[in-house]
């Protein structure tokens, strides 16, 4: 795993630990004050859920080591209030990338369908604004039409298979758009993504053509969630 990697999913997650500690003591500083679950509508309480989607934009990673453009990624993610603010759930990603430079001998579309844990903290900062501090990882199976060739000669592709691993982690604000029941937010995210792949031929790996790719970079979601 790349040491940027490694850093991030410590200090992620000491950041995520240290925040009710936080939020803790700026709320005792007038005790008379009614308990901080007053002090919002929208439900993030234990026992509470939420549902949502939403539209990504990431860095993409094309196999054999080139790094092409951007990609386009949507996403559905639940989550469940094991405690009050605290929710852990599941992130399911469908993506697709595309490079179109044949002019210079080059060609990729990737589509790839991941799935995997997150886990997630709401900091309310007022009565209808909060921080979305959340980690996570997802795995799952990728597939790529490839071409490369010299400009002029003619256009050769290959099927290109394989599976990915990212870790993700970030912030970002969301606001209460529907009182109780419903926020509107954005998340800055730094991913790590690690992909292995293979060439294919007629439906079979061809042997000595195994890939492995480690890219880092920023991602961000812009999201819809309804809270139960």
């Amino acid at each position: 795993m790349p040491a940027k990697a490694v850093l991030l999913f410590v200090l992620v997650p000491l950041m995520l630990a240290l925040t009710p500690f936080i939020t803790s003591s700026a709320q005792t500083l007038d005790v008379t004050k009614a308990p901080s679950k007053k002090a919002y509508t929208l439900k993030i309480n234990k026992g509470d859920y939420w549902i949502g989607g939403g539209l990504g934009l990431s860095g993409s990673v094309a196999p054999m080591g080139q790094y092409i453009g951007t990609a386009a990624q949507l996403s559905a993610k639940g989550g469940y209030h094991i405690i009050d603010k605290l929710s852990v759930g599941v992130s399911l990603t469908a993506g697709i990338s595309i490079s179109d430079k044949k002019s210079k001998g080059i060609y990729t579309r990737g589509i790839s369908m991941l799935v995997g844990p997150i886990v997630q903290y709401m900091i309310p900062l007022s009565k209808t604004f909060f921080l979305a501090p959340i980690v996570g990882a997802t795995w799952g199976p990728i597939s790529v039409k490839s071409m490369t060739s010299q400009p002029g000669a003619p256009e050769e592709y290959v099927k290109i298979k394989g599976h990915a691993f990212c870790q993700l982690a970030g912030i970002g604000p969301f606001f209460e758009v529907i009182p109780e029941k419903a926020s509107f937010g954005a998340q800055i995210l730094v991913s790590s993504l690690q992909q292995t792949t293979t060439l294919h031929s007629n439906g079979s790996e061809i042997p000595g053509t195994k890939v492995k790719d480690n890219k880092s970079g920023p991602a961000l979601n812009i999201e819809f969630r309804l809270h139960f």
